[in-house]
């Protein structure tokens, strides 16, 4: 196997979704043929030497910090100062050359989710003659609202999209996107999780829920690309005429935070839980949430997006409730492969009759669930996306051009 280092904001021991579909593809590869490259993070410097989901490989923490970097951003867009930009981005390069000269990388990756890893790991590997593979997680120029920062990463994208020997991306509507506007063939890799180690842990959680509560059940992150659709389902809950019906969210985002944004009511607030006990909270769930916003700043990332849980979720053996934009990857997965209920409307009323559904249609429910646990199992189980990983890596003379 050839020798990667893979750049990336997001890493193991962090609980992002990235971070643990990279945990997943990386953890079995022997330490010695990867070294990873991140921002210095105070949370993940701190936890790494304790933490039992830390990877094996060599972490490089590069300065300065993510919140320097994020201040940096933030003052080049509202002064416009695109030149700010660029020379961070150099600053960058230099850093990520110096590592790869070091550790005789023979393949870079870059993950989207930070404005510079891309444009830099892209700008260090072509400067050393090394093959460079773009991994997408999320709609990589889309991602920014100001006008420079937007700008600035939609003048670099084309580059760094058509210079990649392959671009992996999350889904099916991701890779139609940059196959039509940049005329390239992306890899598809769902988004994976070790169904084995899941059943595991699942198994070691039975029999946790002793409340008569019905419950539906959320597991992750939640911020602007998700705050409408939340609002609709505690509006629908009470109009489901359900006696002790409660939305139950896991997630690192503040208490202050989500009641600003309409978390209350019906809802239960928890902090997040070790990964290995999310089988068995999602398994003790009546219904599981995976909703995406219908307004908001950045429509083409709901679209393009593919979060992380999508694999768990089918894997719980629980009903999956989709409240999302009809064009977007969740809404047309779920329906095109009938392995959840899905509400595409921006409508209360919709989604408190699918919730009765859910809830009273036995035959149907099982259905899904019995469709879901086949698409976990063909698309979303880690040994298939290994091997896609693994071959983009060494099979780097194919071309990622569409035609």
């Amino acid at each position: 196997m050839k020798k990667l280092a893979l750049v990336s904001l997001g890493l193991p021991p962090s609980q992002s979704g990235q971070s643990i579909v990279l945990y997943h593809l990386l953890k079995e590869i022997p330490p010695e043929n990867y070294c990873l490259i991140t921002l210095r993070n105070f949370h993940l410097y701190r936890y790494l030497k304790s933490s039992s989901t830390k990877l094996s490989g060599r972490y490089y923490f590069l300065h300065p910090d993510y919140q320097i970097v994020r201040l940096l951003v933030k003052t080049a867009s509202l002064l416009s100062i695109r030149p700010l930009l660029c020379l961070a981005t150099k600053i960058r390069v230099r850093q990520i050359k110096k590592i790869l000269v070091e550790e005789r990388v023979q393949v870079v990756i870059a993950c989207t989710g930070d404005l510079f890893d891309p444009p830099a790991a892209f700008m260090a590997s072509r400067e050393l003659g090394i093959p460079f593979i773009l991994y997408a997680f999320d709609y990589y120029s889309r991602q920014w609202t100001g006008s420079v920062t937007r700008s600035f990463a939609e003048k670099l994208e084309r580059e760094i999209l058509q210079g990649a020997i392959h671009v992996i991306v999350p889904n099916e509507c991701m890779a139609k996107e940059y196959a039509e506007r940049y005329c390239i063939r992306p890899t598809i890799i769902h988004n994976p999780f070790d169904l084995m180690e899941y059943e595991r842990n699942a198994a070691a959680q039975q029999g946790k829920k002793t409340s008569d509560e019905v419950s539906i059940v959320y597991t992750g992150s939640v911020y602007d690309a998700h705050y409408t659709a939340f609002q609709n389902l505690i509006a629908a809950i009470p109009k489901t005429g359900i006696p002790d019906l409660i939305l139950h969210i896991y997630t690192p985002q503040s208490l202050a935070q989500l009641v600003a944004h309409g978390m209350t009511g019906p809802v239960k607030i928890h902090r997040p839980q070790p990964n290995n006990e999310m089988p068995g909270i999602q398994r003790s769930a009546d219904i599981l949430f995976l909703p995406l916003a219908f307004r908001s700043t950045y429509p083409k990332i709901i679209k393009t997006s593919a979060p992380g849980k999508i694999g768990e979720y089918l894997a719980a053996k629980k009903p999956v409730l989709v409240h999302a934009p009809k064009d977007s990857f969740i809404a047309w997965y779920f329906r095109k492969y009938g392995c959840g209920e899905v509400v595409f409307e921006d409508n209360v009323e919709k989604l408190a009759d699918a919730i009765v559904r859910l809830l009273q249609d036995k035959r149907q429910t099982q259905e899904l669930v019995a469709n879901a646990y086949e698409r976990a199992k063909s698309d979303f189980d880690l040994e298939n996306a290994s091997k896609k990983f693994l071959a983009a890596i060494d099979e780097l003379q194919t071309e990622n051009r569409a035609g």
